[in-house]
């Protein structure tokens, strides 16, 4: 789990009305923790272990490798670490005999209508969202003690959690320079060099005056991350949560031109390519 202090709170609200969610945090994008806005969910309630292998235990995945806990692609080529191909169903038996509990093998960003679609009858968006501005949802099932380095999306994400805890740490988009991303002609120049889980102060002394929010995310609670806001994300536990990436306002991009410009180098993320037309599109306005 991370060892560091907040140095400013998320705060948390319960079922918003769109109204209240769109001029308190989409608009001025700031970040939010939402209670309560996931009962009823087929997700919450009928995902066990036995109902996904009935319903696509035959189904293929290819989950990431895990170095050290951490799960990350090439940041340079882009070459993504994976697992051979296995069934959905190997899997869970995997995870529920513990042998991968270590942060190996996470299932990453997978998509539900078409990787899964025996499951999308079960997927609901947050009533105070716009349900057509949301471009891509993603799986993310993970056996624990597994770690997302800091990064930023070229879109707005709600991680919605289904099963399992997440700890994240969430950073401003004006700390670009306290995190240390990857060069800008790397791919993964939305990645930082730093090691969040044990920094080297050494090698990155600015990280320590860095702003950042230090979260912990239960069942049923959903964090609203805008585009750009640096976020890393450690799993407690054996963890499962749908990502809802949603097409930014050009105005959001354009408020950061630094991080807009890194996009239009190179269009990293698989769920980045929801936010990929209209980040060229501002550009071609700019």
């Amino acid at each position: 789990m991370f060892d560091v202090e907040s140095t400013f709170e998320v705060p948390r609200v319960e079922r918003p009305s769109r109204r209240e969610f769109e001029e308190r945090f989409l608009f001025p994008q700031r970040p939010v923790i939402v209670c309560g806005a996931m009962e009823g969910w087929p997700a919450r309630e009928q995902w066990t272990n036995d109902y996904l292998k009935e319903k696509v235990g035959a189904r293929t995945v290819r989950p990431s490798q895990a170095h050290a806990g951490v799960h990350l692609y090439d940041p340079k080529k882009r070459i993504n670490d994976q697992s051979p191909p296995m069934k959905l169903a190997e899997y869970i038996d995997l995870l529920a005999g513990g042998t991968i509990s270590d942060g190996q093998l996470y299932v990453t960003q997978l998509p539900i209508k078409t990787a899964l679609p025996e499951l999308w009858p079960d997927v609901r968006f947050p009533a105070f969202v716009d349900k057509g501005k949301y471009g891509a949802v993603s799986l993310w099932f993970g056996p624990g003690k597994n770690l997302t380095p800091l990064h930023y999306d070229a879109a707005n994400n709600l991680l919605t959690q289904i099963r399992g805890r997440k700890q994240l740490i969430l950073c401003p988009p004006r700390e670009i320079t306290r995190v240390y991303p990857f060069p800008f002609t790397y791919v993964g120049n939305h990645i930082s060099r730093v090691n969040v889980a044990s920094p080297d102060l050494t090698q990155f002394p600015a990280w320590a005056q860095a702003d950042r929010a230090l979260i912990e995310l239960d069942p049923g609670e959903m964090l609203f991350i805008p585009t750009y806001w640096w976020h890393a994300v450690w799993g407690v536990d054996q963890n499962m949560s749908i990502s809802y990436w949603g097409w930014p306002r050009p105005a959001n991009l354009l408020q950061h031109p630094r991080q807009t410009a890194r996009g239009l180098r190179s269009m990293v993320h698989v769920g980045h390519l929801v936010a990929a037309s209209m980040v060229q599109r501002v550009a071609r306005r700019a």
